[in-house]
């Protein structure tokens, strides 16, 4: 853990005599459509959890949270770049470093309370492409929008109204499920029942990405957002399953823009269709029935299809509050397949500026999120059944409610440094384990 203390503040040292010559230059600008981006940021996230009632062991290392002390960390290093390559036309190209281990190997919390990172249970350094996608835009005409430089973003005056085109290693998140005041785990809500639809079990290799093509039609007060990526081959891995005619991912998306008393809110409409060589827990409950033996889920593996919904809002109060709410639901007779074993979920919360004491970079979040599952998938844990994230031996069942509470302090706006509590009744559906706290410390640097 110390060379990567040393590693992240080493960085901070080498970019600060920079940052304040940038950030005037930036402010001074006027805004001009450019040829290329570049940023970059590293992320830091040590998490403490101590021990916590248990009435039974468990499974450590298979499905469970370990109950004794556990230190953990992720730290991640990316490098965004992009060019346009024509009109309207760009490339972007993202390197990432990563590195770290979760708790209990990433299992025993269904809403697990670090999403720097998609799974970290590998402690070694892990370099990857993890972005490299083409992205043309099609302008309809009409009134004009100027679209600042960011992350994968060129700066740009496009038409409002538009069409785009993108195709190659993307992951999902970037252009779904997205909301102001929860969707980026660097610098909101870490806990993957609130940076994200925990029940939206989206395709991703192991960092959470996939290939594929995304196509979005762009108006005023509307975006309609549709996407095909591929499939994995079994769960939880980056091995992709090319028989794309059997194994494919389907997301379709509505956003609809609005106005309450002068403040902006979002409502957004998402459904998704997986079709993968999953199997079905009422499946491998039947062929365990009898046997003495436990039941295993792949064993049933089959080409199948789940699907699912979510609900997504996001409001502005005023005063530098904003409010944001989730509700998610998915078929969860069949497998989990990439993200968590979460299906059905409803969040909210809130995220508050510093504006009020003086600290208009600096942010306090508050967040709670209820999890549940389907009765095939909750009897399958029940009847001892594990898969690759949950799985205790046995069950007495509950909801998962997750609360999360952080305070995002910039001591310049390219540093966050943010304290995080994460507080869990019945981790892993399990009223016989727990509560249990989690500490952490996110230490966040962005170019």
């Amino acid at each position: 853990m110390k060379s990567r203390i040393r590693y992240f503040f080493l960085i901070l040292l080498l970019s600060l005599p920079k940052l304040a010559d940038a950030q005037e230059a930036a402010a001074a600008a006027p805004f001009a459509p450019a040829d290329w981006t570049y940023h970059f940021q590293t992320t830091w996230f040590p998490m403490y959890h101590g021990t916590f009632r248990e009435l039974y062991a468990g499974n450590p290392g298979a499905g469970s949270l370990q109950d004794w002390d556990e230190l953990n960390s992720s730290t991640t290093a990316t490098l965004f770049l992009g060019g346009r390559l024509w009109n309207n036309g760009a490339l972007y190209f993202n390197l990432e470093s990563s590195a770290g281990s979760g708790f209990s190997n990433v299992t025993g919390i269904a809403g697990f309370p670090n999403g720097e990172i998609y799974r970290v249970s590998d402690v070694g350094v892990k370099v990857i492409v993890n972005r490299l996608y083409f992205r043309q835009v099609f302008g309809l005409g009409g009134d004009q929008e100027e679209i600042q430089d960011d992350q994968n973003q060129l700066a740009e005056s496009a038409d409002v109204s538009r069409v785009t085109l993108v195709a190659g290693k993307f992951a999902l998140k970037d252009f779904f499920d997205q909301n102001a005041y929860s969707a980026d785990p660097r610098s909101q809500f870490s806990n993957w029942a609130l940076c994200a639809d925990g029940a939206w079990d989206y395709p991703a290799d192991l960092q959470g990405y996939d290939w594929g093509l995304y196509l979005e039609l762009n108006q005023k007060d509307w975006a309609l957002r549709l996407s095909s990526v591929l499939e994995n081959a079994v769960p939880n891995s980056s091995d992709m399953d090319l028989d794309i005619a059997k194994a494919n991912g389907n997301t379709v998306e509505f956003e609809y823009r609005y106005q309450l008393s002068s403040h902006p809110g979002k409502a957004r409409l998402l459904l998704f269709r997986d079709d993968a060589d999953m199997g079905n827990y009422a499946q491998a409950l039947a062929l365990a029935a009898g046997t003495g033996e436990l039941p295993n889920v792949d064993d049933t593996h089959h080409y199948r299809a789940k699907w699912g919904f979510e609900l997504n809002g996001e409001q502005e109060l005023g005063g530098g509050l904003g409010a944001f709410a989730r509700l998610g639901w998915q078929d969860g007779n069949q497998e989990t397949w990439t993200y968590t074993a979460i299906d059905e979920t409803a969040q909210a919360g809130f995220l508050l500026s510093g504006n009020r004491w003086g600290r208009p970079g600096d942010q306090l979040g508050l967040g709670f999120a209820v999890n549940g599952l389907a009765a095939s998938h909750q009897a399958y844990y029940e009847a001892g059944g594990v898969d690759f994230d949950l799985g205790d031996g046995q069950l007495n069942y509950a909801p998962e409610v997750d609360f999360e509470a952080f305070y995002n302090f910039h001591p310049i706006k390219e540093i966050g440094i943010s304290p995080d509590f994460q507080y869990f009744w019945n981790p892993g559906y399990n009223q016989d384990r727990g509560p249990v706290a989690v500490y952490g410390l996110r230490c966040h640097l962005e170019l």
